[in-house]
C-alpha cells in the first residue's frame, strides 16, 4: 500500500496532465477563429505528462523522472528535426497549413517551433508506455536480421534523400525513412543503440514493435486533434491521397512506422550518453 501511495505521489504530474489535456482539447475544439495556436502545445503538454505519469505509477520510474530536468532537451532537439521535415516539404509539397497567412513570419516561426517541440517526447513517452504492455513484454526474440556494412547502409541513405528531392512526386515516401539509413550507421560508428546493427541482429523487435504502436498512438491524436483546427494542416499527397481518416489518407498513416525509427535514431545520436528511455 504504501508503494502504491508513492507512486501515485510521484506521479502528480499526470493528474496535472489530464487536467491541461481535457481543458486544452475541450477549448481547442469549441473555441471559433484562429486558437489552434494557443492550445495544441498546452494539448500536448497535457498527453505527455498523463502518459509520463502512467509509466511512474505502473513501474515507478518513467522519461520525466529518469531524465529530470534534461528531459527539456527532447524538447529542444525536437524543434530542428521537424523543421528539417518542413525543409524537405518545401520540395515535396505534401502538406499546407491552411490559416498560416494569419501569422507575420517571425510569430508563425516561434509558435510553430513551440508546437513542433512535443514531437520527440511525446513519440519517446508514449513508445516507452507501450513497450511495457504485458504482451510486449512477453514477445521471444523473433528472425534475426543481417545488414550490410555500415558505409552502404549510409550511402543509401544518401541515395533516397537524392531520390526524393530530385523526383519528388515519386519518391516522396523516402522522406519518413532517409534519416534512419543516415543516423543508424553512424550510432553503430560511436557505439550507441542502433536497432539496425544491434537490435535486429539479434532478433530484438521489441523496441520497433513498441516505436510503431506509440507512433500510431501518437499520429492518431495529431490528426484528429487538428481535423477541427485553426489554423490546421492539410494533405496534397500523389496517388495516395485517398480515403481520409481526417485530414490524413489511410495509407498516410504507414509514413509513421518508419517515421519513429529515424526520430529514436536520430535523438540516440544526438543525445550525450544513454538515452533516458525504456525501449
Amino acid at each position: 500500500m504504501k508503494v502504491e501511495c508513492a507512486k501515485a505521489v510521484a506521479a502528480i504530474h499526470f493528474y496535472i496532465g489530464i487536467i491541461l489535456l481535457a481543458f486544452s482539447w475541450i477549448l481547442n475544439g469549441i473555441l471559433e477563429g484562429a486558437r489552434t495556436h494557443y492550445f495544441f502545445f498546452f494539448l500536448w503538454i497535457g498527453y505527455i505528462l498523463t502518459i509520463d505519469g502512467l509509466l511512474v505509477m505502473k513501474r515507478g520510474e518513467s522519461p520525466l523522472t529518469r531524465a529530470g530536468f534534461s528531459y527539456l532537451l527532447f524538447f529542444l532537439l525536437s524543434i530542428p528535426f521537424w523543421w528539417l521535415f518542413e525543409g524537405i516539404n518545401l520540395r515535396i509539397q505534401n502538406w499546407e497549413y491552411v490559416g498560416s497567412h494569419k501569422f507575420g513570419p517571425i510569430s508563425y516561426f516561434l509558435f510553430a517551433s513551440l508546437n513542433f517541440s512535443t514531437v520527440i517526447p511525446a513519440v519517446l513517452t508514449t513508445s516507452e508506455w507501450v513497450r511495457h504492455w504485458r504482451w510486449i513484454e512477453n514477445l521471444k526474440k523473433g528472425p534475426a536480421i543481417s545488414v550490410p556494412s555500415k558505409g552502404w547502409i549510409f550511402v543509401l541513405g544518401l541515395g533516397f534523400l537524392l531520390l526524393l528531392l530530385c523526383f519528388p512526386r515519386l519518391f516522396y515516401p523516402l522522406c519518413w525513412i532517409f534519416l534512419f539509413f543516415l543516423t543508424e550507421p553512424l550510432n553503430a560508428k560511436f557505439k550507441k543503440r542502433s536497432i539496425l546493427f544491434g537490435d535486429l541482429p539479434q532478433g530484438e523487435w521489441r523496441g520497433v514493435i513498441s516505436l510503431a504502436i506509440g507512433v500510431l498512438i501518437c499520429g492518431l491524436c495529431w490528426e484528429s486533434w487538428n481535423w477541427n483546427s485553426d489554423p490546421k494542416w492539410v494533405y496534397h499527397i500523389p496517388f495516395l491521397g485517398f480515403f481520409p481518416i481526417f485530414e490524413m489518407p489511410v495509407l498516410g498513416y504507414l509514413g509513421y512506422l518508419p517515421f519513429a525509427l529515424e526520430l529514436f535514431s536520430a535523438t540516440v545520436l544526438c543525445w550525450k550518453g544513454k538515452l533516458p528511455v525504456d525501449l
